[in-house]
Order: C-alpha cells, then structure tokens, then sequence
C-alpha cells in the first residue's frame, strides 16, 4: 500500500523556479524510503515540477521566457504556462536514493505567485 506526503512551499515571486531536489530527498530519507516509485503531483493550475540538467547559479532557466513566446503577440498565461511543463513526475527510489542523471535536479515552477504552493508525493512500495 502506498503512502502520500507533503511538501509546503512558499513562493517570493510572480515567476519563479526552485531547486527542491534536497527537499524531496530528504522526504526519502526521513521516512526510511528504501525502494518504490514517487509520484510528484503540483495540485495548482498555475505551477508545475519538472526534471532538467542542474542549473548554475548564474545561469538562469530559461523555459519560462520559451513559454511566452508560445504566444509572441500576448504574454502566455500562468495557466497555459503551467500546463506545458505539467503538474506531475515520476521518480524511482532504489536504496534509499532517488534515481537521478548525474546533472539532473528536480524543479518547483512558480508562474503566478507569489503564493503558498504545495507538491502532494505518492510513493508505492
């Protein structure tokens, strides 16, 4: 039977992107995660999670700005926004260890804050 957990995040900004790899990592940790599937799931028509490359500090994302040029006479909505990049992901924990490329993190996708936001996590045994 699986489990479903929580993680609460509070966004500073209209658009924004967060590293929340170490968050759910942790998530896996605390709860002695040893094998089994995570599904992310962000419950908000105006945000999304996905998994790229890691991202230098300097070096910021630029998939929001590709987003607004879906639309290049009008600003894209937070909603179209949103739904392009998708409210879900799937992880494979093996070992106690969620199984990521070597460069790959896990980002929290902002495009209507700043808000409260929350990512629900199943994880299947």
């Amino acid at each position: 039977m699986g489990k479903v957990f929580e993680l609460e995040i509070d966004t500073q900004s209209k658009e924004q992107v967060i590293d929340i790899t170490s968050e759910i990592e942790k998530i896996v940790q605390f709860r002695q995660i040893n094998e089994g599937m995570m599904c992310l799931y962000v419950p908000h028509t105006s945000a999304a999670v996905t998994i790229h490359r890691k991202l230098e500090d300097p070096k910021k994302p630029r998939l929001p700005e590709l987003l607004d040029k879906v639309n290049p006479e009008e600003e894209a909505t937070p909603y179209t926004k949103a739904a392009l990049v998708a409210p879900t992901e799937v992880l494979i924990i093996r070992e106690g260890k969620i199984i990521l490329g070597r460069n790959q993190r896990i980002y929290f996708y902002e495009f209507n804050g700043p808000q409260k936001r929350k990512i629900l996590l199943y994880v299947s045994d």
